[in-house]
């Protein structure tokens, strides 16, 4: 039997190396996590299910170097040349458990959908838990939206559909498609900013029904479904509950670190006229957005690469940078600011040009 396991696993190992990889657009994440995430997240540790996480990590992009960790841990105090491996953690898990919500949010499919996979559709599928599986169902999202499939609330597409190449691509700071108004792109990232906030605040509970919360992104994206909040972000992993607010904290982090992402996001040059605030607090504005490029038609290989640890430290030489600004909301979370005193910072942050332009692929991005 583990002979037979052993050998599907390095028959995965080959049949994605020989592939071509795909791209999730996000700034890129350890295939693992820490120790600690994983334990909350409840995650098994068998030398099986390292390695089919290995595996499929080898055929997706966005896995292998730890991006968006590094960035998260120099927000909570890491200042080391060293901040992206797993024994640098600086940040709480459960926070690096909602950063990797974005890409990785928990759901399950019916027996109909997970047809000629590999899936348990028993069982919640994550990237940790069900890494070939997650790889088939990440494989057919790509190739159906090439062909022009649509995935959203309406046609009740699993999350990993939704949020990669759907009605969801705001999580990553991109437009859903081609043509978005940037303005339309930009109240989904306040709305969803708003969401969490309020979370992190405990104005939502674990309990709080998604369909009755007065917010247009979240009735629009989940007021079709019975989901509570707990249900959105801790599906299959209790241990996560009692650190909702951290959860909610970490896709915040996901959102704001990935729209400075030159694949996702165009922004002007910065200007020392312009400063975001909070409370007291101020610090230099970013570059005005002057686009939200769309994912769909990107060359995905270009795209990751704008996704890498070089492209992170091109970007942590100015000023100010994202690490800069996730502290400024670092310190209000530890504050307890209200969502009344943080808006303006986002509407800041995610502020748009006045030549904002539609979403594309961008040139340097799109497909030959």
């Amino acid at each position: 039997m583990k002979r037979n396991a052993f050998g599907q696993a390095c028959g995965l190992i080959v049949l994605l190396v020989a592939g071509a990889a795909a791209t999730v657009h996000a700034h890129k994440l350890s295939p693992t996590g820490t120790a600690e995430e994983r334990r909350l997240s409840g995650v098994g540790g068998s030398w099986l299910s390292g390695l089919e996480r290995y595996a499929a990590g080898l055929g997706l992009k966005a896995f292998g170097e730890p991006v968006h960790e590094e960035i998260t841990n120099r927000i909570y105090g890491c200042d080391g040349n060293v901040c992206s491996g797993l024994e640098s953690t600086r940040a709480p898990a459960a926070v690096l458990a909602g950063l990797r919500w974005n890409d990785d949010p928990p759901f399950r499919i019916s027996s109909g959908e997970g047809k000629g996979t590999r899936c348990k559709v028993t069982q919640t599928i994550r990237f940790q838990t069900q890494p070939y599986c997650w790889y088939q169902l990440f494989d057919d999202a790509n190739d159906r939206a090439a062909d022009g499939a649509v995935f959203d609330a309406a046609s009740r597409s699993a999350m990993l559909y939704r949020t990669h190449f759907g009605d969801l691509q705001f999580l990553h700071a991109m437009a859903s498609a081609d043509g978005v108004d940037p303005a339309q792109t930009q109240r989904m990232m306040l709305d969803w900013a708003e969401f969490n906030w309020r979370i992190m605040r405990g104005e939502y509970r674990l309990d709080t029904r998604l369909k009755d919360i007065p917010n247009e992104i979240i009735s629009s994206r989940f007021g079709r479904t019975d989901w509570y909040v707990q249900d959105l972000y801790t599906l299959g992993s209790p241990g996560l509950r009692q650190q909702i607010d951290e959860v909610a904290f970490g896709s915040i982090l996901h959102t704001l670190q990935d729209s400075f992402a030159e694949g996702h996001v165009d922004r002007a040059s910065a200007v020392t006229s312009r400063s975001c605030s909070i409370g007291d607090a101020r610090i230099d504005a970013p570059g005005l957005i002057t686009e939200f490029h769309a994912y769909n038609r990107q060359d995905h290989s270009l795209h990751a690469e704008a996704d890498s640890a070089g492209a992170l430290a091109a970007h942590l030489q100015d000023e100010p940078d994202v690490v800069d600004l996730g502290r400024q909301l670092l310190r209000a979370h530890r504050a307890r600011r209200s969502w009344d005193e943080v808006r303006p910072f986002f509407e800041c942050v995610y502020a748009l040009s006045d030549s904002a332009r539609d979403a594309t692929p961008r040139d340097r991005f799109a497909r030959p």
